[in-house]
């Protein structure tokens, strides 16, 4: 995943905010017990959000502990490691794995080759507590380069294998409490996710002559301009992936995240498109 799906820190509230912060550090701690210092950096924003959904679904206890962080000595709330939480670890290191042999395929620069070389063995691991998952993603990723090396899909050809892909690891890690309101929500967000990183990183796809599926619908024009050019059309795209989360959120029982995950879906979400659609230029890092 990539860092899209984030809180709205002006209607975040401050209990919410330290839940979060609690399942991310604790992410990322039981990253770097299971799998070692440095793939602990592969933590992200759109992985604490599956994290919180998963405890929340399965209504799993959550145990929360003061544990000091390697880049801060003073401890910090986290959200204790094992069982679900070891899943969802292992699972980021399988979708970073396969981003990162992406990035490779698609020429993307040094810094996927790095990053291969650096989950290599991680993702062995991984791969062993989740073959299953694994499964899914790779053949997800294949369908994905298809479509790329066709370069002729829509956005939403495009986006549906991604999108499938974390509806299918969803449906796998989470059993029988996966319904169809859930599953709606996670494809639609695995939508989401693709999308806004297409749109992203169009002008970049364009210069280095990679497949985007804004440049097989808009032609290869840049990033600016067709946002200029067509925004209402834009700001409807997206409205109906959001308001489709929305949706099938509004139609799911929660048993212990439902202000936190409410603030990502409703605001969090639209707010990223917002700024999306009226960024000239790549969007920065978020910070929480």
């Amino acid at each position: 995943m990539y860092g899209y799906v984030v809180p709205h820190k002006e209607n975040l509230s401050q209990q919410d905010f330290i839940l979060y912060r609690s399942f991310y550090c604790g992410t990322c701690i039981n990253t770097g017990r299971l799998f070692g210092l440095l793939p602990r950096f592969t933590t992200n924003y759109d992985m604490v959000f599956f994290a919180l959904l998963a405890f929340d679904a399965k209504n799993e206890p959550v145990e929360f502990k003061e544990t000091p962080c390697v880049l801060n000595p003073k401890k910090k709330l986290t959200v204790g490691g094992g069982g679900l939480l070891d899943k969802i670890s292992a699972l980021n290191i399988l979708l970073c794995y396969y981003k990162a042999v992406d990035g490779v395929v698609d020429g993307e620069g040094t810094k996927y080759r790095v990053l291969k070389k650096v989950l290599k063995k991680p993702y062995e691991k991984a791969k062993a507590m989740l073959p299953e998952a694994d499964a899914i993603i790779d053949k997800m990723y294949v369908e994905l380069r298809q479509i790329e090396k066709d370069a002729t899909a829509g956005l939403d050809r495009a986006a549906h294998p991604f999108a499938q892909m974390m509806s299918d690891v969803t449906a796998h890690l989470l059993g029988e409490v996966a319904d169809e309101n859930l599953l709606g929500l996670m494809y639609n967000l695995g939508k989401f996710v693709y999308l806004t990183d297409a749109l992203d990183d169009k002008d970049e796809d364009d210069k280095k002559g990679r497949f985007n599926p804004f440049s097989v619908v808009y032609g290869k024009v840049s990033g600016k301009e067709l946002r200029e050019k067509n925004l209402e059309e834009l700001q409807f795209a997206f409205a109906v992936i959001s308001n489709r989360m929305a949706e099938c959120f509004n139609n799911m029982k929660f048993n212990q995240s439902y202000t936190l995950m409410q603030n990502i879906v409703y605001f969090g979400v639209r707010n990223k498109i917002k700024e999306l659609l009226a960024s000239s230029k790549k969007l920065p890092p978020p910070k929480i």
